[in-house]
């Protein structure tokens, strides 16, 4: 009984390890999103632009102000003291498009935040994949070279029997290595994945996971102006640029309000030294003879101007992304669907064994191991080729294809 309870802790332990080195592609996404840096930055700026509403609708500080006079003449004295506070009065007018101004800017940070959240998923989704990938291409590469290994023994015995030359010999021992310098480069390659995709999620360098197979659908049935509509009305830089313009307004706005001179009201208590107290009142007022916040005013207006001409320039540049992302997705899929139809598998059986019955020469051998190593090494990069454009184009039209339409 004690044996069959260690057994299931052990199992327990087994399945819980397991379990923790598993990384699907949505908790990639979820690492990504909690610990990317330029996330984090972005996410810092929005939280210094909430800072700055609140200091928008902070009321002014008030002045305190006491004054005392002691004079004396002779046998004399005067004496009085006035004790006051100022407020200006500006705030009443300035504070609400001051306030509103910005909370747009706020906004505008949000909808950039969307926004690198939406390209930084493109760029997990296809590094995990890419990962993925040669993770699979390697292991099916060192079982091929066990293969191989195989083959060199079964040709130095061909060449003790005197079945082949040592030319022949040697021939086959040179495309062997060669082939294992190329799965060396094939497992250098899987580990930049993984080491792009460390640095998107913050995977720490000793951390090793276990990717999981994930199912994208790669079908596109939405025509391309559908597309580009799509992305005008919802890429979050686009809508950032709009609430930017809406945000200077509100600024033009604000700096137009500063014609209005500066005003303060003060109110306080006055005694003299021959009995006379009462309160005191003040008001002040500037005169706007010369300083009337003109610079205010056309820089705002400028930068407004700026801005109108940069959303239209983005509107073109959207245009223009969707249009190249979508026609290099398109090429790149059909050329990968014609490949998924070669059996290479298939071309290196066959041209193994019949090299071994002698029904080949040696030069059409070699050729059948070269075409099934460059067809995996192909097919695996038209396939991570086809998914990352597949990503860039939602990236460049702003949400899931499959969603388009909801």
């Amino acid at each position: 009984m004690r044996q069959f309870s260690l057994l299931i802790v052990l199992l327990f332990i087994a399945i819980t390890t397991s379990a923790q080195n598993r990384l699907t592609v949505e908790d990639a996404l979820k690492l990504a999103f909690e610990n990317n840096i330029e996330l984090q930055k972005q996410s810092a700026k929005l939280n210094r632009a909430e800072t700055e509403i609140g200091e928008s609708a902070r009321l002014p500080n008030p002045t305190f102000s006491y004054s005392r006079e002691d004079l004396e003449s002779g046998n004399l004295s005067y004496n009085e003291w006035i004790a006051s506070g100022t407020l200006p009065l500006n705030f009443l007018w300035n504070r609400w498009s001051r306030i509103n101004s910005k909370e747009k800017a706020k906004e505008v940070e949000q909808l950039l935040y969307d926004r690198l959240k939406s390209q930084i998923a493109a760029d997990v989704r296809s590094e995990y994949l890419a990962y993925h990938l040669y993770s699979k291409l390697t292991s099916e590469f060192k079982n091929f070279l066990g293969r191989l290994d195989e083959l060199a023994r079964i040709s130095e015995n061909r060449l003790n029997e005197g079945d082949i030359s040592d030319y022949e010999h040697r021939r086959i021992l040179v495309e062997i290595n060669k082939i294992k310098s190329i799965v060396t480069e094939v497992e250098l390659k899987r580990n930049k994945y993984f080491n792009n995709l460390s640095l998107l999620i913050r995977l720490s360098d000793n951390e090793k996971v276990k990717l999981v197979s994930f199912d994208y659908s790669l079908q596109l049935e939405t025509e391309l102006n559908q597309l580009s509509s799509t992305a005008l009305e919802n890429r979050k830089d686009l809508l950032a640029y709009k609430m930017m313009i809406e945000s200077e307004e509100s600024a033009l706005s604000y700096n137009k309000m500063q014609i209005i001179p500066d005003m303060s009201f003060s109110a306080g208590y006055k005694e003299q030294a021959d009995n006379f107290n009462g309160t005191v009142l003040q008001f002040n007022i500037a005169v706007p003879l010369f300083e009337r916040n003109q610079t205010g005013i056309e820089k705002s207006e400028i930068q407004l101007d700026l801005l109108n001409k940069e959303l239209l320039f983005l509107k073109e540049k959207i245009k223009r992304e969707v249009s190249e992302a979508y026609n290099r997705f398109a090429s790149q899929k059909r050329i990968y669907d014609s490949t998924k139809e070669n059996n290479l598998e298939s071309i290196f059986s066959t041209a193994a064994y019949s090299y071994e019955q002698g029904e080949i020469p040696l030069v059409d051998f070699i050729d059948g191991m070269n075409a099934y190593v460059d067809g995996l090494i192909l097919q695996t990069e038209l396939e991570i080729e086809v998914y990352s454009n597949f990503f860039r184009l939602e990236e460049a039209i702003g949400k899931e294809i499959t969603k388009i339409g909801q």
